[in-house]
């Protein structure tokens, strides 16, 4: 698996960007993390580093490295508006999210892959990429 932060320094400076001390931070914030970070969670874990770091500087970053699919950002819950980042999946893969606890559960799913083909033989549309989100109660809550 490579690194996202050696992987995002190959991809800025064949744009003539440069990696700074804000960027490598936040890289490797999110390279770290088996979490689901939104960019105010980037924000607090950066500012433990650097204090200086500005939440414009995360977001800013957060655009680059979305714009050259380095990272991947989703809504688990769309009541809560709360888009979270992580390392662009090898694998197409899908969200559970307990609407108690706020645990979310990873999934792949062969069928998600099959509608997507199936809309693609009767639409002859491409789909680039899928997206869902589930949300409801996991095990642990719904059995207390």
């Amino acid at each position: 698996m490579v690194d996202l932060v050696q992987q995002a320094e190959q991809v800025i400076a064949s744009q003539g960007g440069r990696m700074t001390g804000p960027r490598r931070i936040i890289l490797e914030i999110i390279n770290a993390s088996h979490e689901h970070l939104s960019a105010e969670d980037i924000v607090m874990r950066a500012r433990k580093r650097d204090p200086g770091i500005n939440p414009s500087t995360v977001y800013r970053t957060l655009s680059l490295l979305k714009a050259h699919n380095l990272i991947d950002s989703r809504y688990y819950d769309q009541e809560a508006h709360r888009e979270v980042f992580e390392p662009l999946p090898v694998t197409e893969h899908y969200h559970f999210t307990c609407s108690r606890c706020g645990k979310v559960i990873e999934f792949e799913s062969r069928h998600i892959q099959a509608l997507a083909r199936q809309l693609q033989e009767e639409h002859g549309v491409e789909v680039a990429r899928t997206c869902l989100c589930l949300n409801g109660v996991c095990a642990d809550c719904r059995d207390h």
